[in-house]
């Protein structure tokens, strides 16, 4: 039976279930330890990513395979919670989600340690074409490479705005979702190693060369940059007091994609997606703290820029 929704957003990518654990303030290797907070909760990059879209208000579809185990209930669980349509996953009875367990330090600061066992990728076709030929932007990451490109090729045809959150990979294939997409955002270890290059700007010019679009490179803390209009732009990032940077990487992407389906200009695109990652890093685990459109408006706005400031205070 074909589905007939419409989606604001569609998103193809890595699912996974994610096991976060706090450090204790001293470890000793071979002995036992307990743990003062443990947490588990959806994860990965596109998986966080389509939640934040879906509890910023967007009808958000995920595409994935997850069969009838612990860990699919997890995660179906997990997607729904947060308003992210079941009716793109496809129920494959061995499939399961990946896993991470998430080890995080003192400072906030996180080592993933994850397994891939059980996980079934997507196959070119096995994506709904005609759901992504009639949605109003996709999001794809770097992991799902053959769905990515196929969702990709589909939106590219049909005018169809496309977030890539590419982290590593064949740097071939890279290459080509790069020029099938319209907003590649990238985290400056990656594209320096995909560019060849040594610095930041060269990287970002050298890149923007490989695509029509536009590229974003991000780096934690140190902020994000952009070329608008051939001249270098950097968006800083909001200091906060982290208590875990899990997922705010994958928050920059939804807030951006969210600020791109409400066709906000590049520098407040930027902008609006610094914030929404910072209010992520506030709580345990990347999905705990999701904002949405109410909750922004109760957060202290002092440091955005006007046009920010007001896109918030009236935003539905």
């Amino acid at each position: 039976m074909m589905n007939t929704t419409t989606y604001d957003a569609i998103v193809v990518g890595l699912n996974v279930v994610d096991i976060l654990f706090e450090l204790p303030e001293k470890v000793t290797e071979g002995e036992k330890h307990e743990v003062s907070r443990l947490l588990i909760q959806g994860g990965a990059p596109a998986g966080n990513a389509a939640c934040g879209l879906a509890s910023m208000g967007w009808k958000t579809g995920f595409v994935g395979k997850l069969g009838r185990n612990t860990l699919s209930t997890v995660s179906r669980t997990e997607l729904r919670r947060y308003g992210v349509s079941e009716s793109l996953l496809q129920e494959t009875p061995e499939a399961q989600p990946a896993v991470a367990v998430v080890a995080i330090d003192q400072q906030g600061e996180r080592t993933v340690y994850y397994s891939l066992t059980g996980y079934k990728k997507l196959t070119p076709q096995e994506i709904p074409a005609e759901a992504v030929k009639n949605c109003r932007l996709v999001l794809v990451d770097g992991y799902e490479t053959e769905g990515a490109l196929e969702t990709l090729r589909i939106a590219h045809e049909h005018g169809i705005p496309s977030v890539l959150d590419i982290e590593t990979g064949d740097a071939e294939l890279m290459r080509k979702a790069m020029t099938l997409g319209t907003d590649t955002i990238l985290p400056l270890a990656g594209a320096l190693e995909l560019a060849g290059c040594e610095s930041m700007e060269e990287t970002l010019r050298k890149l923007s060369r490989w695509t029509p679009g536009r590229v974003i490179i991000t780096d934690g803390v140190n902020g994000s940059w952009a070329l608008i209009e051939n001249d270098l732009f950097h968006q800083p990032a909001f200091k906060v007091e982290a208590v875990d940077t899990t997922g705010c990487g994958d928050a920059y992407h939804a807030g951006y994609a969210s600020a791109l389906l409400d066709a906000l200009p590049l520098k407040l695109r930027m902008e609006f997606a610094a914030f929404f990652a910072s209010r992520v890093a506030l709580q345990f685990g990347g999905r705990t703290q999701l904002p949405n459109a109410a909750s922004l408006k109760t957060e202290d706005l002092s440091g955005l820029s006007a046009e920010l400031k007001n896109y918030i205070r009236n935003k539905e």
